[in-house]
């Protein structure tokens, strides 16, 4: 276990470089930036239980910054193509996007929920600002494989940090869309954060890992319905902050006249909404007896969050 200036040593180099990467016109400075933050992000979560998975993360890491070496060097000597292929399959390893998405779900059960937070959030920022560099062409079949494949996967699983880490993989698909409008990014991002951090922190509180925890455990009514209002936001269903978000993405996928991701986005959402909806269903009619209708100050705190954040966008609607 690291000590406590350790961690704040670490932490503060991981923001650095992020900051150092999102701030940065020249490419090196960049690749130092996404260097510094994943060095100091292994150390935070090494243990002797996450050994094996901090190896993988490594590995995936270490590929994807030397692709991004190469694309630097095929920019300088005039490669073009190549230059915005290997930046995109960096970048994509780099985010946890789909088809190289497999190695967060692997390592995703093996962290605590601070670095769970910390890997599904603020690690992305770096890798989706470098994609504002890639052509949007490019970028296509990431974003369409993203899509389909978290949303098909969340139906098989039973694990909740899986689901979460599929949920993350889905809504980097869509932020991958969104590379070229900053202001709409920044938006999707902040929210996205919120819900995460939000669900992260319930989830810790009830120690649940597995959907027949939720479904069996004694919370109230109060504490299940935080989980679940929160992921069918993510999920996009309305009239929840996702749901605001998601509309937003939709109709600047219409005024582009991007049809295929706009069609491919709706069906997904579908999907993942039904699957959030049949969860919900299922723990809530199953309430177990015990503290039923109990709420202590923390657990009215969650709730009133939760209100909060399904007020908003009808709050904005009005004004």
């Amino acid at each position: 276990m690291l000590f406590n200036s350790t961690k704040l040593i670490l932490t503060n180099t991981m923001m650095i470089g992020v900051i150092m990467t999102i701030c940065s016109n020249n490419w090196i400075s960049m690749w130092m930036g996404l260097e510094m933050s994943t060095l100091s992000f292994i150390p935070l979560v090494s243990s002797m239980n996450t050994s094996e998975s901090m190896m993988k993360y490594f590995v995936m890491q270490s590929v994807a910054s030397t692709m991004f070496l190469f694309s630097v060097i095929y920019m300088l000597i005039g490669v073009n193509m190549l230059n915005e292929i290997y930046l995109a399959i960096s970048m994509t390893i780099k985010l946890g996007s789909a088809p190289f998405h497999m190695w967060v779900i692997m390592i995703i059960d093996k962290i605590d929920y601070f670095n769970m937070f910390t890997l599904l959030t603020i690690l992305k920022l770096p890798p989706l600002s470098i994609m504002f560099q890639i052509n949007s062409d490019i970028l296509l079949t990431p974003i369409l494989m993203s899509l389909i494949i978290s949303s098909i996967a969340c139906l098989n699983q039973s694990s909740m940090r899986k689901i979460i880490a599929y949920s993350s993989v889905y809504n980097m698909g869509i932020m991958m869309t969104l590379t070229n409008m900053i202001n709409l990014l920044t938006i999707y991002m902040f929210i996205y954060s919120s819900i995460m951090i939000m669900l992260i922190y319930t989830m810790k509180i009830m120690k649940i890992n597995f959907i027949n925890q939720m479904i069996h455990n004694e919370f109230s009514k109060w504490i299940k319905l935080n989980v679940w209002i929160n992921m069918l936001s993510m999920s996009g269903f309305p009239p929840l902050m996702g749901f605001l978000t998601k509309m937003m993405v939709i109709q600047s996928l219409i005024n582009s006249n991007q049809m295929i991701l706009m069609v491919t986005l709706m069906l997904t959402s579908m999907l993942s909404t039904l699957f959030y909806m049949r969860l919900a269903f299922s723990s809530m009619m199953t309430l177990s007896s015990l503290k039923k209708w109990s709420m202590n100050k923390n657990k009215s705190m969650l709730f009133m969050m939760t209100t909060n954040l399904t007020l908003t966008p009808m709050l904005m609607a009005i004004f």
